[in-house]
């Protein structure tokens, strides 16, 4: 695909606003995208809710010997204060002598999805001959509970991939093979409210909550499995709320915590240790909490020397001139749920993006965009044609 197309297909999706809602709307765009190349395209909607809605589109054979999938979210996160923005965030506009692209969701994702229909176009615009199928699965809600990607593998779209490859955001497109899973929960300390001067007379809720977060902190925090290259299971408490007023004793607390999970646990594993952190509190005297989880999101592993891993780094060295890192990924993606396929595939994540993920004034380089989008179709013609 030529440079010029490439880039209005990003600026397209930028424009799409997609703020924890209305991916539909990029479903219709892709819809009518692919329309001209009738049944040569198979595309499947995949509602959730509302204006939300996921989507499979797939080319070539079915019954072929491989299959390769593409995925990325559809969502973008909050803009935080929009006044902020020097211009607006859903421009998609070209700037710095056009090396860059600024918007919403230019980095993460959309860069890494676009590039990805870009191979879609370019094998049915040169009537490339696959011999097997190649799947694109873009989801929704992946920045606010990762609804999407569940729905998709429990409905199998994950179950016959041989190979996986995630748009999102790397570092100076370095190689993910390996990406730490997430448990999100709410916890929950019960008291007994009463006026602040009478001691005794209630039961501080927020006081028992440091309890629980001390001995949580020390469970968590000093596991002994360590992986090579992700590091220890970290956990933090990052919201508390409640109380009613200065001179009350609060009587119900309550806190969000969140716990990266390494490959070398699951996450029953990490629950159990929770659940124990949490039955231990309540036998203390007049400590009662409730534990609920939020999210459960399996950790990722990979082979660092393993084929499909090498050949992304060798293409990548090749495209930018340089050479590319084989690294792991502290946070989560998508292939949290991916990889709860009783046949998950071997998953590497590979896109476009810097340190504007999430920012005020987030852009995308042009140049590690089509870098990208490159790659994903040399690996799609590698291993399909």
């Amino acid at each position: 695909m030529d440079r010029q197309r490439q880039i209005k297909l990003l600026q397209d999706l930028i424009q799409i606003e997609t703020i924890d809602d209305h991916e539909k709307q990029v479903v219709d765009y892709l819809e009518k995208l692919f329309a001209p190349y009738g049944d040569r395209v198979s595309l499947t909607r995949v509602p959730y809710q509302g204006d939300r809605e996921s989507v499979v589109i797939s080319i070539g054979p079915t019954n072929g010997d491989f299959t390769l999938g593409f995925s990325g979210h559809m969502d973008v996160v909050n803009l935080g204060d929009r006044s902020a923005w020097k211009d607006d965030p859903f421009s998609g506009k070209l700037y710095d002598n056009d090396t860059k692209i600024y918007g919403r969701g230019t980095t993460d994702m959309k860069s890494g999805l676009a590039g990805m229909i870009g191979t879609f176009l370019t094998l049915l615009d040169e009537k490339v001959e696959l011999t097997g199928e190649l799947r694109l699965l873009a989801t929704v809600g992946e920045e606010t509970g990762m609804w999407g990607s569940e729905e998709l593998t429990k409905q199998g779209y994950v179950d016959d991939l041989d190979v996986l490859v995630i748009g999102e955001d790397t570092t100076e497109l370095n190689v993910v093979y390996a990406s730490n899973g997430d448990i999100d929960y709410t916890i929950t300390s019960y008291g007994k409210v009463a006026i602040s001067s009478q001691a005794g007379a209630g039961i501080n809720a927020l006081d028992n909550m440091l309890d629980f977060i001390d001995l949580a902190n020390d469970k968590l925090r000093n596991l002994p499995r360590i992986h090579e290259t992700l590091g220890p299971v970290v956990h933090n408490v990052t919201m508390i709320s409640g109380g009613d007023q200065v001179n009350s004793i609060p009587g119900k607390i309550t806190a969000r915590g969140n716990i990266r999970i390494n490959p070398l646990y699951t996450v029953a594993e990490i629950q159990t240790i929770l659940e124990d952190v949490v039955e231990q509190v309540n036998q203390m005297p007049q400590h009662k909490f409730e534990l609920q989880y939020d999210y459960l999101g399996e950790a990722v592993d990979g082979d660092l020397k393993g084929e499909y891993v090498t050949t992304a780094k060798s293409m990548l060295t090749d495209i930018l001139g340089h050479p590319v890192k084989i690294v792991g990924e502290p946070g989560a993606t998508d292939a949290s749920n991916f990889v709860k396929s009783p046949t998950a595939p071997t998953m590497i994540v590979v896109g476009p993006g810097n340190d504007s993920v999430h920012q005020i004034d987030e852009y995308v380089d042009v140049a590690e965009y089509l870098a990208a989008a490159e790659f994903y179709e040399r690996f799609a013609k590698k291993y399909l044609s």
